[in-house]
């Protein structure tokens, strides 16, 4: 288990499957947004907390799951600041999210892509985004005025509802907007092809493709 800051606001820890089982919990019982997730959760802060030597005054705002190709799991923890230090919180929350996506995977893509080969082999990078209410995911979904709009798709699991995104084709700019959007309307962000294939097994489909721009027209 290894911790870290990644800004003033924001730390992360990194934990193997095996350090989670050691700890009582089971995968499955973490993808589930239950009870048990949130036990979990609570744990690994206090972790954080003694590890850091410090008490985090303002609170979490958010925590964020990002399911790693190696198999191992990365929380972010977000304290809520206050008003003044507003924008250097949104900066740390933009940097957790370009830090959990693979950067190589853009180049490697475009490289594919100009040399006729096929991208469908290259690890897609998917990021599942929590709401939970629907007037609050269509006011995000007005929000999202990118040129390009990546692929998405809308599902409820449970009492939230998630939209999945494949920001494999979409550039770091893009990624960085759809960022401080995430941190504002959204609850959570979950970076990983696990946690959309949890989602797709377990969660009712709402929409499967165009999420976004079916939202946008409601």
């Amino acid at each position: 288990m290894k911790f870290s800051r990644i800004g003033k606001h924001t730390i992360r820890c990194v934990i193997s499957e095996q350090e989670i089982i050691d700890l009582g919990y089971t995968l499955e019982e973490i993808m589930s947004n239950g009870e048990r997730t949130q036990e979990f959760m609570n744990e690994i802060f206090d972790l954080a907390e003694q590890r850091f030597e410090t008490k985090f005054e303002l609170g979490i705002k958010t925590v964020r799951a990002d399911f790693m190709s190696d198999h191992t799991l990365s929380l972010t923890f977000s304290e809520h600041p206050g008003s003044d230090e507003m924008m250097e919180h949104l900066k740390d929350i933009v940097n957790g999210l370009m830090n959990s996506i693979p950067q190589q995977k853009w180049a490697e893509i475009s490289e594919a892509k100009k040399a006729g080969e096929d991208t469908e082999e290259i690890v897609r990078v998917i990021v599942t985004v929590v709401f939970p209410e629907l007037d609050v995911l269509i006011r995000f979904a007005k929000q999202v005025t990118l040129g390009q709009v990546p692929p998405s798709a809308l599902y409820k699991y449970k009492d939230d509802y998630m939209l999945i995104f494949d920001l494999s084709d979409v550039s770091e700019g893009d990624v960085k907007v759809l960022s401080a959007l995430t941190d504002e309307y959204a609850s959570d962000i979950q970076v990983g092809a696990e946690r959309r294939a949890f989602i797709e097994e377990h969660g009712k489909v709402l929409l499967r493709e165009r999420a976004v721009e079916s939202l946008r027209e409601l």
